[in-house]
């Protein structure tokens, strides 16, 4: 009996015993003829069908290599028959390394199980990670009839979508499956779903502000921040209120912008001269690493290029502690000119406090702007 051995290493093929002894193990023995899926079930850690057919091909994916069988590969699989005839895996190695797979070896490992004719339990969770690697592998309809590409794609549209708590999932789900999820339009359509979903009962009345936020902003800001530029944008363009996307930018800016709600701490002495006084913005706070100004300086840069150009949009207070971060993680001039300028209109809302806008001159300390 030869068990398709699913290792850390590639291994030789053992016994139906040593497969079932050794509980860290995975394995998969392919059957000859066709069984019961319910009776290839051999244990919490095993998986394998009986057979006498020994593996002929071995896949790599990440650190795991699969033993595995090539024709339920190839009759499912347009990449891995295209390369079957190439000398990469025509020589007597038999062994190919998919570099970058989408989703990984716990993904491919789904799909061999596919392959081998087991259903596919979609989710959220998973889907858009099984529709890029389908997508890698070119699991078409002209290979075979109800292949991977055209299951996963049905999941996507006519339950992930229908759903917002599901699409939400899956586009965050998105984030580790760059360049695939954009190439293929996932993150597209989720973004453009949640717009919707978060527009489409927009209320005439005077409380529809209030009931809009009170719904969608704790999801939305939780993404990253291209995807949240790109959630917003699909928002505006269906015609919502700028103080409401004001207002979520604002509540992204807190989640994700710790600064926003620090006030300047006193004053440590005087500066350079009687008209400038020198202080400590967050004293006994740990100087942030190089990877984490770049972070904070690119969420400052895309925040305030979305805020929406009404004066209502943002209040005078937020507009003027963005200004004091975007000083303190050296943004654009440009972006910092334009805040300037939108403070300068609704300066007559600012508070005293709020005006103390620091000129850095190193990490912890800089000289008060005049």
């Amino acid at each position: 009996m030869k068990p398709l051995r699913v290792t850390q290493a590639q291994q030789d093929p053992q016994s139906h015993t040593d497969c079932i002894d050794q509980a860290a193990d995975k394995s998969i023995v392919v059957p000859d003829k066709q069984v019961t899926i319910a009776d290839s079930f051999k244990g919490e850690n095993s998986w394998f069908i009986a057979t006498q057919i020994p593996t002929d091909f071995s896949i790599q994916v990440q650190e795991t290599t699969y033993n595995v069988h090539k024709f339920p590969l190839i009759s499912k699989c347009g990449n891995i028959g295209r390369l079957e005839v190439q000398p990469l895996i025509s020589n007597s190695s038999n062994k190919l390394n998919l570099e970058n797979f989408p989703g990984g070896s716990e993904t491919f490992e789904t799909i061999l199980k596919f392959c081998y004719g087991f259903p596919i339990d979609f989710n959220p969770e998973n889907v858009a990670a099984l529709r890029c690697a389908a997508e890698f592998l070119e699991m078409t309809e002209e290979l075979e009839d109800g292949n991977l590409i055209s299951k996963s794609e049905a999941f996507l549209t006519f339950v992930v979508l229908a759903s917002w708590k599901d699409t939400i999932t899956v586009l965050k789900s998105t984030e580790t499956l760059s360049p695939w999820a954009e190439n293929l339009q996932i993150v597209r359509r989720c973004c453009d779903s949640i717009a919707w979903k978060a527009t489409k009962d927009e209320l005439t009345c005077e409380d529809a502000e209030h009931n809009q936020e009170s719904w969608w902003f704790n999801d939305v800001v939780e993404f990253r921040i291209d995807h949240f530029m790109r959630i917003i944008s699909a928002i505006r363009v269906k015609g919502t209120k700028p103080e409401i996307i004001g207002k979520c930018i604002m509540q992204y800016a807190k989640r994700w912008l710790p600064g926003m709600d620090t006030e300047l701490e006193g004053i440590r002495g005087y500066g350079h001269g009687k008209s400038s006084l020198q202080f400590s913005i967050f004293s006994g706070k740990k100087k942030e690493s190089t990877g984490y100004s770049k972070e904070q300086r690119t969420i400052i840069e895309n925040l305030v290029s979305i805020i929406p150009p009404q004066q209502e949009s943002v209040s005078c207070k937020f507009l003027l502690q963005i200004l004091k971060l975007a000083r303190m993680y050296s943004v654009s001039p440009a972006l910092t000119s334009y805040l300037e300028k939108r403070i300068s209109m609704v300066l007559e809302d600012a508070e005293v406090n709020d005006l103390l806008i620091p000129r850095y001159q190193n990490e912890d300390q800089g000289e008060m702007a005049k």
